[in-house]
């Protein structure tokens, strides 16, 4: 399963303890290769996702899920979520200012790998991890942990 098979996964909709879970609007990004996702859970705005299909031969996929409701963080939502763009994707960019329990962590020294959502990502199989905690521009957003399969 990737891009439009998760795409297609998303548009149906998935059932959860929670509710529903699904892709409620899709818009183009930036690039040819970019779309804009706004992923719902029954009737509320989850989060948002920037996919990338990535530009072979010079550039790689990955998605970045931000503005993300402190809900999803530690549900069946954020695991099923993960777990699904991590069969895509090999970097994997998710806003953790909204999650207490891995900002807690990140600023009390423990490595991105070994905090609350670093431990789930690398269960993944994500191997490099890195904290955004200082994003560069204007445009790279919030606090944000990084993870990549090299």
């Amino acid at each position: 399963m990737c891009f439009e098979d998760l795409k297609r996964r998303l548009l149906e909709g998935i059932d959860l303890k929670q509710g529903r879970l699904y892709l409620a609007k899709v818009s183009q990004g930036r690039f040819l290769e970019e779309e804009n996702y706004t992923i719902h859970l029954n009737e509320k705005r989850l989060l948002f996702a920037k996919v990338f299909c990535g530009r072979k031969p010079y550039y790689k996929e990955w998605v970045e899920l931000f503005n993300i409701e402190e809900g999803f963080f530690g549900t069946d939502a954020e695991d099923l979520l993960l777990e699904l763009f991590s069969r895509c994707f090999r970097r994997i960019f998710v806003e953790y200012y909204n999650d207490p329990q891995t900002t807690k962590e990140l600023k009390s020294g423990i490595p991105p790998q070994e905090t609350r959502l670093g431990k789930k990502l690398k269960s993944l199989g994500y191997t490099y991890f890195r904290d955004w905690y200082y994003p560069e521009g204007w445009m790279e957003g919030g606090y944000k942990l990084q993870a990549e399969r090299l």
